[in-house]
């Protein structure tokens, strides 16, 4: 009898059933290279391997956490192969979302080097190439607007990602808060990303210090791991031949150092995943798909081992189950309903600015475009350095935080200009020139600007700008302006001009003229304003040859109307652009020891419109101006001249008191030069030209307007554009130009 009762009280004892081992999934950092991870995963679903834990780091982190948010590995496929992977690395505005005086400041300034100089006047640069704005939004879209959790085990999947504290290189356990934040933070890669600040650390890429996080697997109670390692492998002698491959190997040193040091924690109990990944780079997201098939087969290889961790089809249909249920109680969606906004202002700007520009009203449902529309208006006014928001819970209600950091490398800028054109011929123009923007010099948003510009033409301009309104509809504007530019006029025989400057009837001009103006205008839309404004000006015209120098003044009031829609300003395929000044002006001009004073209207327009068909572009143009108050020598001119402005001639070679132009210009988008962060698209293309200027209204005519064309090849750099190109006028008017910079548009 004793033996029997000891063995129905150990019976007893026991369990009902067996309990399977705890799994988890460990997945390295990588890149592009990260998406042999969602092969890997294919092959766990299709062969019944369960997954308890899912930890990673970097782009391990980011497939693992759309894992433990309950995607399946078909999911996960269609997600990252449906993410812009390099607009993730593009900071940087559209032009089309900029306000039209950003647009106008970006297009003069192409030279864009984030020089800072902060409070005491230094230099500063940012912590980071890219300040990861985009890439935040892109995280957001992957979890739909995931509120914060209080610990990621709440996930379908419990899930832990691994970052880089900054401060004391040392590794950093993401255990809770906003998934899309925690997972930025792990894939921010020091240099390239500005780091994401949580609970007041500075936290970037965890490749250098965890790569492979199996401790962090294991410390949550993992029994088995699997862990696919996607780290490259240090570099030949041979492949040694440059500073970049020094630094690659350095980087490669780190990463494989930490990832040896996991790979020592793992048992034999424990499956290394390796893929083949030779040949796909961090950067290469075209290769994703080839990354995953690469990671499919990696674990194909290795299935007689895996398949001893398979469960059978009923407790996998359980385990999935209860997957599937815990990821219906997530609140992730595409529209969220707001009870309340709350803004985490760290600038300047007043938070009622904030509000205002984000557009966002609590009390109604928002879907995630116009929440991240939102944050790109507020981006877009170039006054931070990053502008994220967060969906969380607090006392049953749904609450949206945004968070604003100022621009921590100024509150001023530097930005540079270069533009050279040369017609390898008579004259060479060019213009080097510089801006200093000091930001929010009020809670509005103020500015201070200070421009100069040296070459061919000269230019010292200071201005303060500032809304007046927090909604940035209404605006004030005070300007002062001192110029050089040199003009040709010529001068029929029988005209009155001619006068006072016989013989010469071809002259060139020195117009230096002081100018001061201040306007008031209303925002229209952010790329449309209208602006009323007065403006004084004083100078003097000298005539090169001959000992002749006019006085001159004016002062009047002007009216202008701006609408700029254009996604490029060189090389545009949609959008339009108008520019109207009308003003009404008293000019004084000093002839013969008189001064003469006639009041007139002076009118500017023009028209820019693109036209696009797949890779064939046409832009018309059309530019008039013109001056009723018709004195000796023109105070406010108009030039025709250069590429594209009547080719063949020499830039501003015609000037007069009115002019008239109309051009087609044709665009062919030859190849795009495609280099993930940036691109530098080549195109090939003419155009057909008609314009004249006349000094008096009489003469103003259709008949005597001159003809032109052009042929060109171009490349659209960051830079600004470059030409080559050939241009005939009539006559024998003719040119061949190197064009680069921004000096001129069209």
């Amino acid at each position: 009898m004793r033996p029997s009762l000891f063995l129905l009280t150990l019976l007893l004892s026991l369990p009902a059933h067996a309990e399977r081992p705890k799994i988890a999934l460990v997945l390295s950092g990588g890149g592009a290279k990260g998406a042999a991870h969602v092969g890997v995963i294919r092959v766990l679903e299709q062969h019944r391997i369960p997954v308890d834990i899912v930890t990673g780091t970097s782009m391990g982190a980011y497939v693992a956490g759309m894992y433990a948010l309950g995607l399946d590995a078909t999911e996960l496929e269609r997600q990252l192969l449906a993410l812009d992977w390099n607009q993730g690395y593009q900071d940087k505005v559209g032009r089309d979302q900029l306000s039209l005086r950003r647009k106008r400041q970006n297009d003069e300034f192409l030279l864009r080097t984030d020089i800072g100089i902060d409070e005491h006047w230094r230099l500063s640069l940012p912590d980071g190439f890219f300040q990861g704005q985009a890439m935040g939004a892109l995280l957001r879209k992957s979890t739909l607007n995931l509120p914060g959790l209080d610990s990621f085990d709440d996930l379908p999947i419990p899930f832990r990602a691994v970052a880089t504290n900054m401060e004391t290189v040392t590794p950093v356990v993401l255990k809770e808060g906003n998934l899309a934040t925690a997972m930025q933070a792990s894939m921010s890669v020091p240099g390239v990303l500005q780091p994401v600040e949580i609970d007041e650390h500075l936290l970037a890429d965890g490749g250098v210090v965890n790569n492979m996080p199996v401790d962090v697997a294991r410390s949550l109670g993992a029994d088995i791991i699997i862990a696919v390692d996607i780290g490259d492998a240090m570099l030949s002698r041979q492949q040694l031949d440059g500073a970049l491959a020094m630094i690659s190997q350095l980087t490669n040193y780190l990463t494989r150092s930490s990832t040896e040091r996991q790979i020592a924690l793992m048992s034999a109990d424990d499956i290394l995943i390796t893929p083949a990944i030779e040949g796909i780079g961090v950067g290469d997201f075209a290769l994703m798909p080839e990354a995953i098939r690469r990671g499919e087969a990696a674990a194909l290889a290795l299935l007689p081992r895996l398949q001893g961790l398979a469960l059978s089809e009923a407790d996998y249909y359980a385990y999935q189950s209860d997957k599937l249920d815990r990821r219906a109680k997530l609140q992730r969606a595409d529209a969220v309903y707001l009870d309340r906004i709350e803004v985490v202002n760290r600038s300047r700007l007043s938070d009622k600015v904030v509000r205002d520009v984000l557009g966002v009203v609590p009390g109604r449902f928002h879907q995630t475009k116009d929440l991240e529309d939102g944050v790109r208006r507020l981006y877009a006014l170039d006054a931070f350095e990053r502008v994220s928001y967060r969906i969380e819970e607090e006392e049953g209600e749904q609450l949206l935080r945004v968070q604003t950091s100022e621009k921590g490398w100024g509150p001023g800028f530097v930005d540079l200009k270069f533009a050279l054109e040369d017609d390898f011929s008579n004259r060479s123009n060019y213009e080097i020139g510089a801006q200093f923007r000091r930001t929010n010099v009020n809670m509005l948003g103020g500015e201070w600007l200070l421009e100069t510009t040296f070459g061919s033409n000269k230019r010292l301009a200071s201005e303060i700008y500032t809304p007046i309104v927090t909604d940035y509809d209404a605006f004030w504007k005070l300007r002062g302006e001192y110029e050089q530019r040199r003009r040709n006029f010529f001068f029929e025989p029988d005209e009155p001009q001619a006068e006072l400057f016989r013989p010469l009837t071809n002259l060139e001009f020195d117009y230096t003229t002081w100018r001061l103006n201040t306007e008031l205008g209303y925002n229209l839309r952010p790329w449309s304003e209208l602006a009323f404004g007065v403006q004084g000006l004083l100078g003097d015209i000298e005539a090169r040859n001959i000992d002749r120098r006019l006085k001159v003044d004016s002062v009047g009031p002007y009216l202008r109307f701006g609408y700029d829609t254009l996604d490029n300003v060189f090389f545009p395929t949609r959008g339009a652009a108008v520019e109207i000044q009308l003003g009404y002006y008293r000019n004084g001009l000093e002839v013969d020891g008189g001064r003469e004073r006639i009041t007139g209207l002076d009118y500017e327009l023009e028209l820019l419109r693109p036209y696009r068909r797949d890779r064939h572009t046409f832009i018309g143009k059309l530019a008039l101006g013109g001056s009723s108050a018709e004195q000796e020598v023109p105070v406010f001119a108009r030039s025709l001249g250069g590429l594209f402005n009547l080719s063949g001639y020499q830039r501003d070679q015609l000037n007069g008191r009115y002019s008239g132009f109309g051009g087609l210009l044709y665009h062919y988008r030859w190849f795009d030069n495609d280099f993930g962060a940036f691109r530098s698209p080549v195109y090939l293309g003419g155009s057909l030209e008609r314009g004249g200027v006349w000094n008096t209204g009489a003469e103003v005519s259709w008949e005597s307007a001159l003809m032109a064309a052009s042929v060109f090849i171009g490349v659209d750099t960051n830079w600004g554009p470059l030409y080559l190109a050939y241009g005939q006028g009539e006559g024998d008017k003719s040119s061949v130009y190197l064009y680069f910079g921004n000096l001129f548009s069209f």
